[in-house]
């Protein structure tokens, strides 16, 4: 159990175990060698009921255990270690909550909402509405931080949107970052920020050095069972972190930043600008 402090400087909301060292690894790397706080929250950190075998169950903890090279006993126990790896390699303080993923929610009746290999990124189920408002019960119950970010949702994942709807519901000031590996397929970041409606939003680049771009391919190497899922291996994770880094970049100059020469990378955050009306005069 994580003994939490009263403040944090950063706090960190990710669907999954891995979400926020695959989108945000570098930054929290930055703020920690700082000596800023940062706790990472992640919301699908519940066990899975005994019996649920639907075909995306399935699949995927045989993936998992693949890229394991056996079957753990739990297999969200094997998550949440590899989690506690992973931020200790960043030194950000962890917390899982219970909530069960997408893949293991399911109605009275047993029935998964989200049986079909790509259902997770398919329609919100409306039988699954109770988790948004229960997650932003849990979220504002959570310390005090000088800055809340929460996934923007690219790439569709249903675990994704219920924690940026839930977050909105409990925080009034957030930073949003950028999904990856969903940012990776074109055309899936202007889906949730189409450039015609990018002037209500202002991007905040993280410039990220080589240590921290290190740090953060080190920490994303701690999510054992995840490798297959998005890498062929080692060697394909470090390579593929790099190209997204280098990705942001070229977004940021295009832009109109200017990139330090030391920078081997870079994440970027979204902010909604701040809406103002005039006052009004009248008596």
């Amino acid at each position: 159990m994580t003994e939490l402090e009263e403040y944090y400087d950063h706090l960190y909301i990710s669907p999954h175990f891995d979400d926020v060292a695959l989108s945000c690894g570098g930054q929290v790397f930055r703020h920690t060698a700082i000596g800023d706080s940062v706790l990472v929250v992640t919301v699908t950190g519940a066990e899975p009921p005994a019996g649920l075998q639907s075909a995306i169950v399935q699949s995927l903890h045989q993936r998992w255990a693949d890229s394991l090279g056996e079957t753990p006993e739990a297999i969200v126990a094997q998550r949440r270690a590899e989690d506690w790896e992973a931020f200790g390699i960043l030194r950000a303080a962890v917390l899982h909550l219970d909530f069960l993923d997408c893949i293991y929610r399911a109605g009275p009746d047993g029935a998964p909402f989200y049986p079909g290999p790509t259902d997770m990124f398919g329609p919100f189920n409306s039988a699954d509405t109770d988790v948004v408002d229960a997650l932003a019960a849990s979220l504002a119950n959570l310390p005090e931080a000088g800055q809340v970010y929460l996934p923007l949702g690219v790439g569709g994942h249903i675990d994704h949107g219920v924690t940026r709807r839930a977050g909105e519901k409990a925080f009034t000031d957030v930073a949003y970052y950028e999904d990856y590996p969903y940012t990776m397929t074109p055309g899936a970041l202007e889906e949730v920020l189409p450039a015609a409606g990018r002037g209500e939003w202002r991007p905040e680049t993280v410039w990220l050095t080589e240590t921290a771009m290190a740090a953060k391919i080190e920490s994303v190497s701690a999510y054992r069972a995840q490798l297959s899922s998005f890498f062929t291996g080692p060697d394909d994770l470090a390579a593929k972190l790099r190209e997204e880094g280098r990705r942001v970049m070229a977004d940021a100059t295009a832009d109109g930043e200017d990139a330090p020469k030391w920078a081997a990378g870079a994440e970027r955050l979204w902010r909604r600008r701040a809406s103002f009306t005039l006052p009004s005069f009248e008596e």
